[in-house]
């Protein structure tokens, strides 16, 4: 009962319903089959309830164009319908044939490729948010983004099911016109040509001008959204820092969220509709090649093989299937290696224009152009092997395809000549025959572009697994355990930080930074003081224990490099706040009291800062920030390292004067820093390697 609350089922129990009816009516001129069909669709539905809901989409249109056509022809056959809507309507084994494609959707959506593109998708067709009112076009078509995309796969699903009809009644079409033209029946000709050509033609240009729009916008509604997905989980909780510490390849992320996102969509609606489009054509003229070759006499004998074309047709397109299958595949590796090499050069450049003063000075153009030479050079060695695997696949493709065009016509030039077939029925043979071998040919001809929608698919499945990863390594049992303690301090317990390849630094059974007090930081290089810095932030995943911050305060921790985001100054000094929590006045005077006065009426300015302002004054901007900010614990990791210790004194006074309800804790190397701090915690190195922060007395502090 569960499964015929739902809309499947529902849909389900119409269409066993309508079969039921159209197989009891009296004198009803639907043929057997059809009505047996409406059972078998029935039973595809409910089957389908636990179905991939992209697939789901794919399956339920297929039952409404079962009742569709089914119930059209019935129509028809009572005398319902206007003769000229009866004439364009596609045979009787249409209806039959929308079943089959339903029980295509729901075979193939087993196999693990089909899953790996459905894990990707689905979560966008099952979106329960409200619709994205920006991409206009279609933001009316159902109450969350999800349903709207459902409608919209459907919508483009029935006008490919559409074309398809119109596809398959063009070819009784060509019958009728050559059999007029054999006859020399003039008024039948002319008949074909205006009342049935003509609107058939008409109705093709209107429906494939609307599939081009409804295909764009479910493509940039798909795009924003999982474009939108995935960079916020990426950026979420500092997956993005832990990605590097998984053993999943995800390289070049950036690559993954812009580039491969748009080919997956684009891909991914081009070739699941494009094939079903197939499906559906080779079902329809199968059935019609079947019956045209129902009784065929092999060429010059008396030998009688039902229904020889089709099985020419399949055998012919299996073998090549095959032959493609055998020389194409390395193809799925090398289009997998060659989005990697293309972001790891376009990334090189993007990092030497970033760092061009550092390069100028050290006068490394020499070294960058080498270096950039050798990325390039794995572009062009494997471009080269792809075009020569293209190559190759052309050829034989080509090949497969002339060959196959001459195959009916020799075929079926003997029973015309001996006028057991007319003229009508030898074209519609050669149509048939065509349309049939290019619907089984489409994984041949489609074969380069599966292989790179292969590796696309690979790529963002491997990005999204190591985002995963990422997201399990702060979890308990592996990572740091990282609470809200109720008392003012910070606390650890237990706790050993350990670098990536599981050496361990920095051991402490317990640990505190007092409320209130400004506390130094000391210890060699390679100590463990910015790692911990990384677990009191809880973006450091190696080790073990317990860290607690006080619940409800707020912390900014500003590195010995701040990040200087693009655009305006006033959103540099407010990162990472957006522009509008702070007026002009508090940010001119932020950038004051941070020994910056000379930036203050420059906030509107575009410009690549990070490279426009030196070392210290990207400093002193970070400075800023903390002033804007009012943190209530402030961590500063060697974050005045770069200023001269007049400057650096000055930071310090102005940040305990403008600050007092903040708690500092700095890193720093410089024993000026002592005199500027109230406690100070030095790393001690033990016996096993491990450093151990042990707080110095006031007089140990001052030396």
């Amino acid at each position: 009962m569960a499964v015929l609350r739902t809309g499947l089922g529902l849909q389900a129990a119409i269409t066993a319903l309508f079969a039921l009816v159209l197989l009891i009516l009296p004198g009803t001129a639907t043929p057997l089959y059809v009505s047996l069909s409406g059972f078998a669709m029935a039973v595809i539905l409910l089957a389908s309830a636990k179905l991939s809901d992209y697939l789901k989409v794919f399956v339920s249109v297929y039952g409404f164009g079962y009742l569709f056509l089914a119930g059209a022809k019935q129509l028809a056959a009572s005398g319902l319908l206007p003769e000229t809507l009866a004439a364009l309507l596609p045979p009787a084994f249409a209806a039959t044939g929308a079943v089959v494609f339903a029980g295509i959707v729901f075979g193939i959506s087993h196999l693990e490729p089909i899953r790996a593109i459905t894990r990707i998708a689905d979560p966008f067709f099952a979106a329960r948010e409200a619709p994205n009112r920006e991409i206009r076009p279609f933001h009316f078509f159902g109450s969350t983004e999800g349903r709207v995309a459902r409608r919209l796969v459907a919508l483009s699903i029935f006008i490919t099911f559409a074309q398809v009809a119109l596809q398959l009644r063009l070819n009784f079409w060509y019958r009728d016109l050559f059999n007029a033209l054999q006859e020399y029946n003039a008024d039948a000709f002319w008949y074909q040509l205006v009342w049935i050509f003509v609107p058939l033609a008409t109705i093709w240009v209107i429906i494939g001008m609307f599939d081009t729009f409804v295909d764009a916008s479910l493509h940039i509604r798909w795009r924003t959204w999982l474009a939108r997905s995935l960079y916020s989980r990426w950026l979420d909780g500092g997956t993005h820092y832990r990605i590097p510490f998984t053993d999943e390849p995800a390289d070049n992320p950036d690559q993954r969220i812009q580039s491969d996102v748009n080919l997956f969509i684009q891909q991914t609606t081009s070739l699941s509709i494009r094939l079903l489009s197939q499906a559906a054509t080779l079902v329809s003229f199968m059935v019609i090649l079947w019956g045209l070759s129902r009784d065929f006499v092999l060429p010059f004998t008396d030998t009688v093989v039902p229904g020889f074309l089709v099985w020419l047709v399949i055998v012919y397109a299996v073998v090549g299937t095959w032959l493609t299958h055998l020389i194409g595949r390395p193809l799925i590796g090398l289009d997998f290696r060659q989005e990697k090499v293309e972001a790891d050069f376009r990334f090189s450049l993007a990092r030497t224009r970033i760092y061009s003063e550092q390069i100028a000075l050290l006068r490394g153009e020499r070294s960058e152009t080498v270096r950039l030479r050798e990325l390039f050079q794995e572009i062009i060695g494997n471009y080269l092997a792809i075009i020569y695997r293209r190559i190759k696949i052309g050829s034989f493709t080509l090949s497969y395809n002339q060959i196959s065009v001459v195959f009916p016509y020799i075929l079926a030039a003997p029973s015309y000549f001996l006028k057991k077939i007319t003229l009508g029925q030898f074209q519609q043979t050669a149509n048939a025959f065509s349309s049939v071998q290019g619907s089984l040919s489409f994984f041949i001809d489609s074969y380069t572009t599966i292989a790179s929608y292969r590796a696309n698919t690979n790529r963002l499945t491997s990005f999204k697994r190591a985002m995963t990863k990422a997201e399990a390594l702060s979890g308990a049992g592996y990572g740091l355990v990282q609470g809200n303690g109720t008392g003012p301090n910070v606390t650890a317990s237990g706790l050993t930080l350990a670098l990536p390849d599981g050496r361990e630094i920095v051991t402490a059974g317990s640990f505190t930074l007092g409320k209130g007090a400004a506390t130094l930081l000391t210890g060699p290089s390679g100590s463990g003081k910015s790692t911990l810095f990384r677990a009191i932030a809880g973006i450091w995943p190696f080790g073990k224990g317990r860290v607690d911050v006080p619940e409800g305060q707020s912390a900014l921790v500003l590195p010995q490099r701040p990040y200087i985001p693009l655009g305006t100054l006033r959103g540099a000094v407010v990162y990472p706040s957006t522009t509008d929590q702070f007026s002009d006045e508090a940010i001119r005077e932020a950038l004051i009291a941070a020994q910056l006065p000379q930036l203050a009426d420059r906030l509107d300015e575009v410009d690549a800062w990070d490279q426009r302002l030196s070392g210290g004054e990207q400093q002193r901007l970070a400075i800023a920030r903390a002033v804007l900010a009012k943190p209530a614990w402030l961590f500063l990791d060697e974050s005045t390292a770069a200023l001269d210790e007049p400057s650096e004194a000055g930071i310090y006074r102005m940040l305990r004067e403008r600050l007092p309800g903040t708690t500092i804790v700095s890193i720093g190397h410089r024993s000026t820093l002592h005199a500027l701090h109230d406690t100070r915690i030095d790393m001690k190195p033990g016996q096993d390697g491990r450093f151990t922060p042990t707080e110095l007395s006031r007089a140990a502090g001052a030396k």
